[in-house]
């Protein structure tokens, strides 16, 4: 149970710096048969805030990044892309790991600062939002350690810091269990999927195959549209990559076109559609989302395409939606999508329609899509539960910050 609440002492604000400890630095390079655990940026899971993909190496494959030394309970704060909000708090597992310089490693004064305390303060959107503010580079914005460091953070007593860590440690939990519950159901939809079809890598079922061109005439997108309208009073929105990129169709993930643009009416994304990500990393180009429902003024961009469905149709859109998630289909996209960048590749129309598929008789896709329509109604419940522990703990976290919790 959540401790009760009640009105904080005034909070000072300080500079982080004043509160932090000096990081070591070590080049690994110089032991080139000793193993070491990097912890580089894409080790931390942005959306759990923890270190998840921490890789084991030797010296000599240590990356010139692979510098900083750090212990239990530091917190790192990712200095690119500050929106993203890449941060972690350093647990046991990792005390004597090499992280990237990409971090600013933030090593509390335990006499001062609450670790606990100080990794709730850099996930809270005042922090965020002064990062956001402050960053430099419009393709790759970034700040610098120097500029974590002079930000400013509320300091109440050091027992109230732990007080007020308790609270929202306590209201995070809620939040990683409703997180944790929409993710046993997405294992549920891929546990009926395999069920039902088999392994497909396998095709032990022997459904026929038949390349995505046998039920898919077309795919349409949009155009690269500027998108450099009013956030408020914008007539029209063009989607972005991202309001794919989960699996699930986000049509909050728009950005505002300028009122001189009339969209074609075959750009309009509509109820029913099935979009694909064309143009993204190697890990999220060939993402699938289905729209179930759509704000009327959402037009789609060049990198998202709408598949358009041979007449009469042989397929359920929602069969294909999951058809397109699992592993063999993903392997085939990944392998097939092209580009120099090593952060964006492409897939033309042209081998997305030579990929072959298993097509199982259309009334078995019509009892998966049954099946999985069921799921998603106590998908729906719980992601419910989930905003209102989000909103929850976001409203502890400002009272947190504000001295009134």
């Amino acid at each position: 149970m959540l401790q009760k609440v009640h009105p904080s002492p005034t909070i000072q604000h300080v500079p982080l710096a004043t509160l932090v400890l000096d990081v070591t630095t070590r080049n690994p390079g110089t032991k080139p048969n000793e193993t070491f655990t990097y912890v580089d940026l894409s080790a931390v899971d942005q959306e759990r805030k923890a270190i998840v993909g921490a890789r084991a190496l030797v010296g000599s494959e240590a990356p010139s990044r692979a510098r900083q030394v750090i212990c239990a309970d530091d917190v790192l704060v990712s200095t690119v892309r500050p929106n993203l909000n890449g941060v972690a708090l350093v647990p046991e597992d990792y005390d004597g790991a090499i992280a990237s310089t990409g971090f600013c490693v933030l090593r509390p004064n335990r006499k001062l600062l609450d670790p606990v305390f100080l990794f709730q303060w850099v996930q809270s959107p005042a922090f965020v939002a002064d990062m956001i503010r402050k960053a430099t580079g419009a393709s790759y914005p970034a700040v610098s350690d120097r500029i974590v460091q002079e930000s400013l953070i509320p300091l109440p007593p050091l027992p109230e810091q732990r007080r007020i860590a308790a609270i929202l440690d306590q209201a995070d939990a809620l939040r990683v269990k409703r997180r944790e519950a929409l993710a046993m159901l997405d294992e549920m939809a891929q546990a009926i999927f395999v069920e039902m079809f088999g392994d497909l890598r396998e095709n032990a079922l022997k459904w026929p195959i038949y390349p995505v061109s046998h039920y898919v005439s077309e795919f349409q997108g949009g155009k690269s549209l500027e998108a450099n309208g009013d956030e408020i009073s914008a007539k029209y929105r063009v989607l972005k990559i991202s309001a794919v990129t989960g699996m699930m169709f986000r049509p909050t993930e728009c950005k505002p076109l300028t009122d001189d643009y009339e969209p074609p009416s075959e750009h309009f994304v509509r109820p029913g559609d099935l979009l694909f990500s064309r143009a993204n990393t190697t890990e999220l180009v060939g993402a699938v989302a289905y729209v179930e429902e759509t704000p009327p003024n959402l037009v789609l961009p060049d990198k998202l395409w709408r598949f358009v469905f041979r007449k009469p149709l042989s397929v359920d859109p929602l069969f294909i939606w999951a058809l397109f998630q699992t592993p063999a289909v993903r392997d085939e996209i990944e392998r097939r999508a092209t580009g120099t960048s090593g952060s964006m590749k492409n897939i033309s129309q042209g081998k997305l329609l030579a990929l072959p598929t298993i097509l199982p008789p259309l009334t078995k896709q019509r009892e998966f899509t049954k099946r999985l329509r069921e799921l998603q109604s106590v998908k729906v419940r719980q992601s419910f539960f989930a905003i209102e522990a989000d909103s929850f703990f976001a409203s502890l976290q400002h009272r947190a910050f504000t001295g009134t919790l």
